[in-house]
C-alpha cells in the first residue's frame, strides 16, 4: 500500500483495537483461564469520497496449562480512493491536489488512483508468575510496496498488595519500502528501523478510582520520507521548482499518557474515563490529546459508551504548504498535510450487549460503534495563520463480537 495512506490505516486499526476484547493485555500474576475468539469489521470513509478503508480482524487466545496464554491475531485491510499528493498555487490561492485521475475514483476505478490490500499476522505468548507477567510477541505485515517485521516484549509486576502495577515494554520493527512510482530516487528499495520503549504504572487509589500513567520513547532511523508526495517551490506566483518529499533520516519521539478511571456505584456502576496524552519529537511537532468517555451500564447486559476527543498539534520544522525559492535552498522539505499544524474534534457512541446464559459459552458480547472526526486548521491551539485548504472529515463504523468458552 502506498505510504501516503498509512495514517488512515493507523487511525482505523487503533480504533479497532480500542474495542474490548481485541486488545489483549497481560495483568501481572493473573492468567486468562478462558478461550477467547474475537472478530471485528470496520469501515472508514473520508469526506468527498477521497479515501475508503475496510478492515477485517480476528483474534484467538487460549490458556496453556495454568501459567501461560497464547494468542494469534489476523488483520486484512482493503483501501481505495485518492490521497493528497502535493499543493499548488492557483490564482494566488493554495489548492490540495489528490493522487489519481479523480478524487472520486474509488473501488470501481482503483486502477486510476489507490487500490491496495494489507495482510498482517501477529502472535503473543505470556507467562504468569505469582506477582508478575512476561510477554513475548512478533508479527509480519505486507502490502504490495511495504513490508514490516516486528517483535515486542512486556513485563509487569504487582506491588503493594497488588494495588500497584509497574509496566515495562520494548518493541522493534524492521520496515522495507519499495515504491511503485518512477520518480523515486532511493534505488528500488529503502528501509527503516523503529524502536519503542515503555515505562509505566497503574495505581488503585481507592475502591472507586484507578490511575494509570505511561511514558514511551521512540527512535526511528532510515528512510522516513514519503515517496508518493511532491513539494512545489514558487517565485512569487510562478512555479520555480518541484522536489520529492525529503525528511530527516532520524526521529526521536516521546509521549506521556495519563488515564484516570472513576467508578460511580450510584449511577448503576457507571465509569468515567479521562485520558490526556502529550507527544513531542525532534521534528518540531508537539501534540495534545484529551479524551473523555462515559461507560454506562443500562440493564440486561447492555452498555452505552459516549466518547469525545480533542487533538491539536504544531507543524514540523520543515513543513510548508508550498516553498519559496528552489530545492537547493533547503535541507529538508515536506508539504504533507499530516505534518502541518492542525486540530481535530471527534465524537462517537458505542453500544454493547453481554450474554452469559448461552451455554456452553461462558460469555458472548456484541459491540457496535460509530465515530465522526473533523480535521481543521482552525481547531489548533494558538493558531494565528488559518488555512482551510487541507480540512476534511471522516466517519468510522465498527462492529465486533467476543466469545469466551
Amino acid at each position: 500500500m502506498k505510504a501516503t495512506n498509512n495514517d488512515a490505516l493507523v487511525r482505523l486499526t487503533c480504533a479497532a483495537l480500542a474495542l474490548p476484547g481485541l486488545m489483549q493485555t497481560a495483568s501481572a500474576g493473573r492468567v486468562e483461564e478462558t478461550y477467547n475468539a474475537d472478530f471485528q469489521y470496520g469501515h472508514y470513509s473520508e469526506s468527498s469520497q477521497r479515501m475508503s478503508v475496510d478492515i477485517f480482524e480476528g483474534n484467538l487466545s487460549a490458556p496453556i496449562g495454568k501459567s501461560m496464554t497464547a494468542s494469534v491475531n489476523l488483520v486484512r485491510d482493503s483501501i481505495a480512493g485518492a490521497s493528497p499528493k502535493y499543493n499548488v498555487k492557483n490564482n494566488g490561492q493554495l489548492q490540495q491536489v489528490l493522487s489519481g485521475a479523480s478524487q472520486h475514483a474509488l473501488v470501481s476505478e482503483c486502477g486510476k488512483s489507490i487500490c491496495d490490500q494489507r495482510d498482517a499476522i501477529s502472535a503473543n505468548l505470556s507467562y504468569f508468575f505469582d506477582s508478575s507477567a512476561l510477554g513475548l510477541g512478533g508479527g509480519f505485515s505486507r502490502e504490495h510496496d511495504y513490508t514490516s517485521r516486528f517483535f515486542n516484549s512486556n513485563y509487569s509486576v504487582d506491588l503493594n498488595k497488588k494495588l500497584t502495577t509497574l509496566n515495562f515494554g520494548a518493541s522493534v520493527a524492521f520496515d522495507e519500502v519499495a515504491p511503485s512510482n518512477f520518480n523515486f530516487d532511493c534505488g528500488q528499495k529503502c528501509s527503516k528501523t523503529s524502536q519503542q520503549y515503555l515505562l509505566g504504572f497503574s495505581q488503585v487509589l481507592d475502591k472507586n478510582a484507578l490511575l494509570q500513567s505511561n511514558i514511551t520513547f521512540g527512535y526511528q532511523n532510515g528512510y522516513l520520507s514519503d515517496p508518493y508526495k511532491s513539494v512545489f517551490f514558487y517565485d512569487g506566483d510562478n512555479l520555480a521548482d518541484v522536489g520529492n518529499d525529503t525528511r530527516p533520516e532520524q526521529k526521536f519521539q516521546w509521549a506521556w499518557l495519563t488515564q484516570y478511571v472513576r467508578h460511580f456505584e450510584q449511577f448503576n456502576h457507571a465509569a468515567l474515563h479521562v485520558d490526556y496524552r502529550f507527544y513531542a519529537d525532534d521534528w518540531g511537532i508537539n501534540a495534545h490529546t484529551l479524551e473523555l468517555s462515559w461507560h454506562q451500564p443500562i440493564a440486561a447486559g447492555w452498555q452505552v459508551i459516549p466518547r469525545f476527543r480533542y487533538y491539536s498539534q504544531d507543524s514540523a520544522d520543515f513543513y510548508q504548504p508550498v516553498f519559496n525559492g528552489n530545492t537547493s535552498a533547503y535541507s529538508f522539505y515536506s508539504s504533507d498535510y499530516r505534518l502541518a499544524g492542525f486540530g481535530a474534534l471527534s465524537g462517537g457512541l458505542k453500544i454493547s450487549k453481554e450474554i452469559t446464559e448461552l451455554k456452553p459459552l461462558k460469555q458472548l458480547k456484541f459491540q457496535a460503534g460509530i465515530e465522526y472526526y473533523d480535521h481543521s486548521a482552525s481547531y489548533q491551539l494558538g493558531n494565528t495563520n488559518l488555512t482551510n485548504f487541507t480540512d476534511f472529515s471522516y466517519y468510522l463504523v465498527t462492529a465486533s463480537f467476543n466469545l469466551k468458552f
